[in-house]
């Protein structure tokens, strides 16, 4: 005689088809399946902070500021993108929105491989794009699955991903750039995608929780319009003048579009931001700490690559002698015109001299990622997980501390030690130990904050300020960029002149201070976030539960 089955899922927990009786293995292969096929999210970041110097040179009217909009566009597009999609997965199933958001960015990835015109190139990232909520709506999937007693540890191994893709994703593009060429990078994301979604969609059950509510389209279009004005005032601010009516239209119009988007949030039935969870200072706290560390984390890889890539040394100098030769050349010439008579370039060349520090490391992509950037990605694989752990013992609060700590600690050592590879790996080890010990909590933070009918929302709000803190990193980097060009020192007789290089493809090259501010702006988010988390994290010390109760 059959033994009837018996629900032994709390009474107040909705019925989500969670795998309670499967044996580990299916699980494991579960959560393994999930975390492959998103992570292809995470590379379409990794590869362009990778690859900017490459692009680049692909694109040379386009100056560093501009490079930026590459990661800029993605964060813009997938940060509005997370809560729309989140509540769509709510409706429709979030195996069903994951896969769809898949096959969307596979055709970005195609756009950006195939494309030669820098519109395309950004219309490829915003399609891209669609992946990154991918990510957020699978720690609402695994939630759903997973039995309870695994949830921690499943959503901190989604966080910090499956290890193998963290690891080849780097080495491949690696390898990839530096034989082929920035391209191919995004041919392997297409082959990747196509890879991994085949087991996510054949193997991977589909949840069976449902949540009927509204797409809130106009607080979508308000939420996006806002934050781009605001940072398109800070990328491009100090180009344009930062008070300049031209700059500060970008400003306050963005600013007045988020008072809006608030106002109409407040009345909305189907909030894409519930404000009552704006008001509720557990998951404010969580949503502050996502923005600042994903800012940092994003924003110090960022440099990261473009220090290792950028010529400096001898290199630098003998880019800053071209500068001088060309100017010299260009002036013999017009004298020469106006003389009538032949002056070398080599008569006027002592009126020249060039401003500023190239402080690359002259590595290619490979020797990057091999050095210095494997190494960081191995320690967040190990810590992640390990601290997912830790807080099933002492809470959240105490192995997120490590983070903003670690990303202190390690931006005021890049700001002071930048000039060998071996302190670029040795720094990125560090700046890996808070990366991990961010992916390994946060999203756990998440899951306890909220009940279980407000995952969706919750999880698309956090994945927005994930987003957000990316692109303000990235806006803010290009603003300090953009303020320390390398400049070109005219003192001719009767013409005195200092010219910023700020056009062409040396607007892709920015001198040592800025590499420097920019390190100390990221060791001071690190501050803040630091405060933030002792001051106002104090319920994340209990033990997790996985999101429930008791």
């Amino acid at each position: 005689m059959a033994t009837p089955s018996v629900d032994v899922s709390p009474p107040d927990e909705a019925d989500t088809g969670r795998l309670e009786s499967a044996s580990r293995l299916r699980v494991v292969l579960i959560i393994l399946a999930i975390v492959a096929a998103t992570e292809v999210g995470t590379f379409y970041f990794t590869f362009v902070s990778m690859a900017t110097r490459y692009i680049g040179a692909d694109f040379p009217g386009e100056s560093a500021g501009q490079l930026t909009w590459m990661s800029t566009l993605y964060a813009i597009v997938g940060g509005v993108a997370v809560p729309v999609v989140g509540k769509l997965s709510d409706r429709i199933g979030k195996k069903k929105i994951v896969l769809a958001c898949l096959a969307v960015s596979l055709i970005g990835s195609l756009v950006v491989a195939l494309t030669s015109t820098w519109p395309l190139m950004l219309l490829g990232r915003g399609l891209q794009a669609i992946a990154f909520p991918a990510l957020f709506v699978s720690y609402g999937l695994i939630r759903d699955l997973v039995p309870r007693r695994n949830i921690s540890m499943a959503i901190a191994l989604a966080g910090g991903g499956t290890g193998v893709g963290a690891v080849l994703g780097p080495v491949a593009g690696g390898v990839l750039t530096d034989h082929y060429s920035w391209r191919s990078l995004f041919w392997f994301c297409v082959v990747w995608t196509v890879v991994t979604i085949i087991p996510l969609a054949i193997f991977v059950p589909e949840t069976k929780l449902r949540v009927k509510n509204r797409i809130d389209w106009v607080g979508a279009v308000l939420l996006g319009t806002g934050i781009g004005g605001v940072l398109i005032y800070l990328s491009e601010g100090g180009v344009w003048g930062w008070s300049h009516l031209s700059a500060l239209a970008w400003l306050i119009g963005g600013i007045v579009l988020l008072v809006v988007f608030y106002c109409w949030e407040l009345v909305s039935r189907d909030p894409i931001m519930d404000p009552k969870l704006l008001r509720t200072p557990r998951f404010v706290s969580v949503l502050a700490a996502a923005f600042l560390s994903v800012g940092i984390m994003q924003g110090v890889g960022y440099l990261m690559s473009y220090l290792a890539e950028t010529p400096g040394g001898v290199a630098g100098e003998a880019i800053k002698q071209q500068v001088v030769a060309g100017a010299a050349q260009q002036a013999a010439a017009q004298a020469s015109q106006q003389t009538h008579m032949n002056i070398p370039p080599s008569m006027v060349a002592h009126y020249f001299s060039v401003e500023g520090t190239l402080p690359g490391l002259n590595l290619t992509l490979l020797q990057f990622t091999l050095r210095a950037l494997l190494a960081m990605t191995i320690v967040y694989v190990i810590v992640s997980p390990l601290c997912g752990w830790l807080s099933t013992r002492y809470g959240l609060r105490r192995p997120y501390l490590i983070s903003p700590a670690m990303f202190i600690v390690s931006s005021v050592l890049f700001a002071f030690f930048h000039e060998k590879p071996w302190q670029l790996a040795l720094i990125a080890m560090i700046a890996g130990i808070g990366a991990g010990a961010f992916l390994g909590t946060l999203p756990n933070m998440v899951v306890e904050s909220v009940p279980q009918e407000q995952q969706g929302i919750s999880a698309g709000m956090y994945g927005a300020f994930n987003s957000f803190g990316t692109a303000a990193a990235a806006a803010a980097t290009a603003a300090i960029f953009s303020a320390h060009p390398l400049i070109l020192h005219i003192n001719a007789p009767g013409h005195v002149e200092a010219r910023r290089l700020d056009t062409g493809p040396l607007a892709q090259l920015p001198s040592e201070a800025a590499y420097v501010d920019s390190f100390y702006m990221f060791a001071i988010a690190g501050a803040v976030a630091l405060i933030l988390a002792v001051v106002t994290m104090r319920h994340f010390d209990k033990p997790t539960t996985g999101g429930f109760e008791g």
